[in-house]
């Protein structure tokens, strides 16, 4: 185990920023923690326990350009002759440029609950089981290197240890820095990680120091609550697949998609193309479930029309379809969307209703 020092972080983050980009938890003129690119000077957030979005969006960006396209004129039209409708047809080629913009970065500062999510993205987009690579999201995932930070007092709405995570969860973080007395610790997980801890403000952590980090992630995983039990959830929620209780718990819902945004796993996206005076571009852009649109057919046929319906499928989604195609869950436990929904609706009160046997669960709306 390393120490680092308090006061030599900013040396630190800008020992990193010189081989290329850092992102870290910057609390704004207005209060809110959002991950930013970090730059000298600013103050690294690592008191707020979440910031408000995960950081997510520096690998699956919410809109990204896949490639660009357009029209060029060869042959006739290329020589200055003149252009009519039928030399434009026969002489107009259509020129394809992918975009893959992968820059060298560091996420400092996410949870472990954030770490967790990009594995958990990782399944869906790097060929899990056979499954389609995507080239443009492992490009940037394979070029980012991620320090987590244990969390030391987690919120009341955070439940990382109902879902297999822990508050000091290692899972997909290349390094783990927990917050000591008078600087941080860290360890290493990856080749990435030691390469980052080389840094020569970096020491050995003494034995006080190595055991009230100890101290302090055994601490943090007492404090959360275990709000429901796993088991029997994928299988219940099957089972209540046509209970009217979904249209119960969906009262409060606006479909206004906040949950899936401020998610570290949710990755469902559209595709769409902008054409501007025969030149265009491919973007991807975020999308989300409780869209109404979200599974409009090109016949005009909606399977999810209702909004009942929409809301089912989140919940299964991620404690059922996927697990059964990725063999794990699609839910770190963060917490955020809990947070952020501005009705009010608790991802745990919907898992302990619709995830359990109809005749034990509680009445749907009430508290566990």
């Amino acid at each position: 185990m390393r120490f680092l020092a308090q006061d030599q972080l900013e040396a630190f983050l800008g020992h990193l920023a010189g081989q290329g980009r850092v992102v870290a938890p910057v609390k704004g003129a207005d209060g809110v923690v959002l991950f930013r690119p970090w730059e000298p000077g600013m103050a690294v957030e690592l008191d707020v326990l979440l910031a408000k979005q995960a950081p997510k969006d520096y690998v699956f960006r919410q809109s990204e350009t896949y490639l660009r396209f357009g029209y060029q004129m060869e042959g006739v039209a290329a020589a200055g002759a003149e252009v009519t409708a039928a030399t434009d047809r026969a002489h107009a080629v259509l020129k394809v440029e992918p975009q893959n913009d992968a820059p060298a970065q560091v996420i400092f500062g996410l949870r472990p609950c954030d770490a967790r999510g990009f594995v958990q993205m990782d399944n869906v987009f790097g060929g899990y089981g056979g499954f389609y690579f995507d080239p443009y999201y492992n490009a940037k995932r394979e070029a980012t290197t991620l320090v987590a930070v244990t969390c030391r007092d987690p919120r009341s709405t955070c439940f990382c240890t109902a879902v297999g995570g822990n508050p000091a969860g290692t899972e997909g973080a290349d390094v783990l820095m927990t917050q000591v007395e008078g600087g941080l610790t860290a360890e290493a997980f990856t080749e990435k990680g030691e390469e980052l801890l080389a840094f020569v403000g970096f020491s050995e952590a003494g034995q006080a120091q190595t055991l009230y980090a100890e101290t302090v992630k055994e601490q943090a995983v007492a404090r959360v609550d275990v709000p429901f039990e796993i088991e029997g959830v994928r299988e219940n929620l099957r089972a209540n697949i046509e209970d009217p209780g979904w249209h119960d718990l969906c009262m409060r819902c606006i479909s206004c998609g906040t949950c899936t945004y401020v998610c570290p796993n949710c990755y469902c996206f559209n595709i769409t193309d902008e054409i501007v005076e025969g030149k265009g571009e491919r973007m991807r852009t975020w999308d989300n479930c409780f869209n109404p649109l979200y599974t409009l057919e090109t016949s005009g046929h909606n399977p999810r029309e209702q909004k009942s319906n929409r809301f089912r499928n989140r919940f299964s989604h991620k404690f059922w379809y996927y697990p059964e195609k990725y063999d794990s869950l699609l839910c770190s436990g963060c917490g955020r969307c809990i947070t952020h929904c501005p009705t009010r609706i608790d991802i745990r009160e919907v898992l302990r209703f619709m995830g359990s046997p109809r005749s034990a669960a509680a009445p749907a709306g009430e508290e566990a």
